[in-house]
């Protein structure tokens, strides 16, 4: 058994995709041990079940380990990697460690997408926990009743999970997705988001496809159906209803099924084969949001799940943390975060802001390849003088995996931005600390501080001083 009585050591131990696999592993049975380059509540929360986690590196703490899985964040110059290879120690990938987990149940719902994985992940897994299914779910984000994992299998041993379901995101970063075995394969939408992997958007779709390809039920937009192979296409046409403005539709066993959805006044009227089967009303709207719980009641049908019943679990689900996230006031502004990083994302996320009022708007551009990559888009939804920004600011680039001459960093970007909306004031930050004052000193005379990136910009929550509110 490879979890059983090993010694797995996980390089980025910390990171929330990292820390789902080590909770598991060692609920089943290993001896798991972790590194991370700085503490935080992930690596708390693994110290207090007994997981070892050394903040930095110790190459020491490989030599007797039977296996090591780092993150894709992890650079191949790293001590503790080097050292397993060295001595010829099992190294794998986290996509790779995540695939030989999933091949231990018999039902593998993998959410791909490039937006909205991880907050239809969170709703498939709370109706999921609803229903009384066994079942256990990795959670690329931080969902508010879960955290990132759950276990609902009550299995002892990995032999028991061939008769539960195993939920989890299929992250199209170089095409790891295509490693899973799943048996639903569900796609959001198929933008770029990875330009350093990708060399074109007909690549990105062409990987959408394959992935779909493997599974034997797979879900996918109306918009997105391109995406399926000409037989299913083909099978799509000889239904033509059309109930709602949004529509996913499910294929498995040769049939096509739609579920629509009439999004609008911060609801979703569900119809299910002509007939209106209920409507849901989310705690944390968002049109973005409606579509996404569209995508997990489809994905909670493919698992036997009444329509009724998944839609009335989503009315008592809490949210993601960094998901449009409200966290307090400063100077009776809402401070809200949101992990959006994409042009896409941040167009949906200024949107909703704006609807409270004057918005205040911290960027933290992710990765120098993205910014360049897109940096026409990153000008055109940032300097926008309709998009409801009042005030906006640049954080310094978080590089993640990157280095500075990968791409162009914050600078550039304000330039770009102040060159094309000569209009538009663009307020470069230094670090934390300056991201602190500058919102403390600017709050007041806007509705919303909107603090967008999928780097650390989160930590900075705990530097506000925030009123502690409710909504």
């Amino acid at each position: 058994m490879f979890i059983q009585g090993k010694k797995i050591r996980f390089i980025g131990i910390g990171g929330a995709n990292m820390s789902a696999l080590a909770v598991f592993s060692h609920e089943f049975g290993a001896i798991v041990s972790g590194s991370d380059a700085k503490s935080g509540e992930e690596t708390e929360k693994l110290a207090a079940l007994g997981i070892p986690v050394t903040i930095g590196v110790d190459d020491k703490k490989v030599e007797d380990v039977d296996c090591v899985v780092y993150s894709s964040a992890i650079r191949n110059d790293n001590p503790e990697l080097e050292k397993a290879r060295e001595l010829h120690i099992e190294t794998l990938e986290r996509h790779e460690y995540l695939a030989k987990i999933a091949a231990c149940f018999s039902e593998v719902v993998a959410i791909g997408g490039t937006h909205g994985k991880t907050s239809t992940t969170a709703m498939l897994t709370h109706i999921l926990a609803k229903s009384g299914k066994k079942f256990a779910a990795m959670i690329g984000g931080e969902s508010v009743e879960f955290s990132n994992y759950v276990n609902n299998t009550s299995a002892k041993s990995i032999a028991e999970l061939k008769n539960a379901i195993f939920v989890c995101e299929a992250c199209e970063y170089k095409r790891n997705l295509l490693a899973l075995p799943a048996t639903s394969a569900l796609v959001t939408n198929a933008e770029c988001d990875h330009p350093d992997c990708y060399k074109s958007q007909k690549d990105v779709t062409d990987t959408f496809s394959e992935f779909l390809e493997k599974a034997r039920c797979k879900i996918v937009s109306e918009k997105y159906e391109f995406l399926l192979q000409e037989n299913e296409k083909r099978a799509n046409k000889s239904h033509n209803e059309k109930c709602g403005n949004f529509c996913v539709e499910i294929f498995s066993d040769d049939k096509i099924e739609r579920l629509y959805a009439d999004i609008k006044n911060d609801k979703a009227e569900v119809v299910f084969g002509g007939n209106l089967v209920g409507v849901i009303r989310l705690k944390d709207g968002g049109d973005y949001n409606y579509e996404n719980s569209i995508f997990a009641l489809a994905a909670a049908k493919g698992l036997g799940i009444d329509l009724k019943f998944a839609i009335n679990a989503l009315a008592s689900f809490k949210g993601v943390k960094r998901r449009f996230e409200f966290v307090g006031k400063i100077d009776g502004a809402s401070v809200i975060f949101d992990f959006a990083h994409h042009p896409s994302e941040i167009k949906q996320a200024l949107k909703r802001a704006s609807e409270q009022g004057d918005v205040l708007c911290v960027f933290q551009p992710h990765t120098y390849s993205r910014t360049k990559a897109y940096l026409d888009d990153f000008v055109e939804v940032l300097g926008d003088e309709r998009n409801g920004v009042k005030t906006l600011a640049l954080m310094p680039t978080y590089a993640a995996r990157e280095d500075a001459g990968m791409g162009l960093d914050s600078n550039d970007l304000a330039i770009a931005i102040f060159d094309e909306f000569c209009n538009r004031d663009v307020y470069l930050l230094k670090n934390a600390l300056s991201t602190v004052d500058f919102v403390k000193k600017h709050a007041k005379g806007h509705s919303v501080v909107l603090m967008l990136g999928a780097g650390d910009i989160y930590d900075i929550k705990d530097l506000l001083p925030l009123e502690k509110v409710t909504e």
